[in-house]
């Protein structure tokens, strides 16, 4: 084979090889953009907003029950009743041997001088340690991919094992501690003065048919700080009236009339 045609062959090869690397890669993107739109169908299609529109997130849709006072017992876990920045709790609730058990997705916001994670977090830290399961607990640090910007860092204290949950036998409430799991998120942008707390509660009773760490991820990524809004304008002054400042003169008042 001429050297000419050896080269022209070779080329082909290397263009080919390009053209495919190219390919697979556009495939696999897509394969993901489509993987990402089926999880992001699990969550509702409206952003939840809180804090005056300050912090905005979407929530799993399977939950059913939903609380913005905080006074229903499983709006808050027992050893969190010093809840930061508490706006909103979601529950479900699923029966495993006829008892009722809670999936529970808590949400605090805080803002401005409110809004100092390292704070937020000592807060939350003091309480959980107080339990004795968790005296050692500490928070890890998570990179999460964000729709709103290219990643988000969360702290995430993740709590396992023997902890109080609340179970609805045959029509009676009561708290129990039984195996299971809390995860609290914190994460915060500086610049916009918001910090957000997610905290989510699952029995291990549910782990087998609730994803719990798939749906705080995906959570997390659609999480969105928000500016304060801007001061609304002073309304204009009224018709008639004279404008802000105005000295009345001796020329523009009314004259006296003349007496008898």
């Amino acid at each position: 084979m001429n050297r000419p045609v050896l080269l022209a062959g070779l080329a082909l090869v290397v263009v080919s090889g390009c053209l495919s690397g190219s390919y697979d890669e556009d495939f696999r993107s897509s394969v993901q953009r489509y993987r990402e739109a089926g999880d992001f169908q699990r969550l509702r299609p409206e952003p939840h907003k809180l804090a005056a529109d300050r912090l905005t997130l979407q929530v799993p849709k399977l939950f059913e029950a939903e609380d913005e006072t905080g006074a229903e017992p499983w709006t808050k876990p027992p050893f969190l009743q010093d809840f930061p920045g508490f706006r909103v709790a979601f529950k479900k609730s699923e029966k495993v041997a006829e008892v009722e058990l809670p999936f529970v997705f808590s949400v605090g916001a805080l803002t401005d001088n409110k809004s100092n994670p390292d704070e937020i977090k000592k807060r939350i830290l003091a309480q959980v340690q107080k339990e004795s399961a968790f005296a050692k607990a500490s928070w890890a640090t998570r990179e999460v991919k964000a729709l709103a910007s290219k990643s988000l860092e969360w702290s995430v204290l993740k709590l396992s094992g023997q902890q109080p949950f609340e179970r609805v036998n045959a029509g009676n409430t009561e708290t129990k501690n039984t195996p299971g799991e809390t995860q609290i998120w914190v994460a915060s942008n500086p610049q916009r003065k918001v910090t957000a707390v997610l905290v989510w509660r699952l029995p291990e009773e549910l782990a087998a048919s609730i994803p719990l760490e798939d749906l705080a991820n995906l959570v997390a990524r659609t999480v969105e700080f928000k500016e304060a809004p801007e001061p609304a304008a002073a309304p204009d002054a009224a018709a008639g009236a004279p404008p802000a400042g105005f000295i009345a003169t001796s020329a523009a008042l009314p004259k006296r009339p003349a007496g008898p």
